[in-house]
């Protein structure tokens, strides 16, 4: 017998493939696909009578409390994404659903990518690209002024040390700058070492880094962690790069502090609301590096996330526990 799932992740024909092709037991699905974004009652009468969800990666489709109290047979849900703020988690556990992510396959190209935007942005890509586009010719100035920097003479640190913090210091290291970072669970001396890091508390971060990297995942306590006050006390030219969630950073403040001078650039992959509004206060901003929420967008990232995906189904279905729960069941 078919096992009822809803997606409400697009995929191509060429990724359903893959996905199905993962694990023989992936056949017995009867998988639906829903739009993201579709309207909450048609969401809720598609996932009625299925067994399993599978969320929605683009994080337009909540799976509330009312789809989940309405799915009277579901069993599973699957996020095809890191990131579960879209989940009603707590009602999933009162009725005895667990609930998994993908958790770490997309580390590597969000390493990837936040090395991009901070190599840029120390080198001020954005005005130099701007500025030569108009033949005004900047060389003079750069060199004398010693307004491009160096990775390797800069401090950077790290906001959250799970996987793709983790990505990014290894690759960071071989620039050898300085390298801080901040965890709840500070790391043991070992791990320390053979990453070349150092913890600092948070304040310390702020104050000492020449570039902060945001890797932290999106909870009650994140939620605003780089507001005014924690960007008051950055060091004075530093840069922000967020590769995590839009709404870690207040994107006013953050302009602000850029517009007065304080700080000398940012990197931003997400915002908050998604997409980016016309009247955003980042947009327009010199030395500020705006991308469409594709940190972790890589050809390689989707194969690995389908995969993930497919193998933890297929574990749900042949009755073993999935990895990556989330909801503590």
């Amino acid at each position: 017998m078919k096992i009822k799932t809803v997606c409400f992740s697009p995929m191509t024909p060429q990724i359903i493939q893959l996905l199905l092709s993962v694990d023989p037991v992936l056949q017995n699905l009867d998988l639906k696909f829903m739009p993201p974004g579709s309207p909450e009652d048609e969401a809720i009468e598609a996932t009625r009578d299925t067994e399993i969800i599978l969320g929605d990666y683009t994080h337009r489709t909540k799976i509330n409390r009312r789809m989940i109290e309405s799915a009277e047979g579901l069993k599973f849900i699957q996020q095809i994404a890191v990131g579960i703020e879209i989940i009603d988690i707590e009602a999933a556990r009162e009725r005895g659903i667990p609930v998994a992510n993908i958790a770490g396959f997309n580390s590597i190209g969000l390493a990837e990518h936040a090395m991009m935007l901070i190599l840029s942005l120390l080198k001020k890509t954005p005005i130099m690209h701007a500025e030569t586009s108009r033949c005004n010719w900047l060389q003079v100035q750069v060199v004398g002024q010693g307004s491009a920097w160096e990775l390797s003479s800069r401090t950077l640190g790290i906001v959250g040390m799970g996987s793709s913090g983790t990505e990014l210091a290894k690759r960071v290291r071989a620039f050898t700058p300085s390298i801080l970072y901040h965890k709840r669970n500070r790391l043991g001396a070992a791990e320390e070492a053979s990453l070349g890091l150092k913890y600092a508390s948070f304040d310390e971060l702020l104050r000492d880094s020449d570039v902060i990297s945001i890797h932290v995942p999106l909870t009650d306590e994140t939620r605003g962690m780089f507001g005014r006050e924690t960007i008051a006390k950055m060091k004075k030219n530093a840069i922000l790069v967020n590769v995590a969630r839009g709404e870690i950073v207040d994107a006013q403040a953050l302009a602000d502090a850029i517009k007065e001078g304080r700080l000398a650039g940012a990197g931003i992959d997400v915002f908050y609301p998604e997409p980016i509004k016309p009247d955003s206060p980042l947009i327009g901003l010199p030395n500020v590096i705006l991308t469409p929420h594709i940190a972790g967008a890589t050809a390689e990232c989707a194969r690995r996330g389908v995969i993930y995906l497919g193998r933890n189904v297929a574990r749900y279905l042949k009755g073993e526990k999935p990895i990556n729960i989330v909801n503590g069941l």
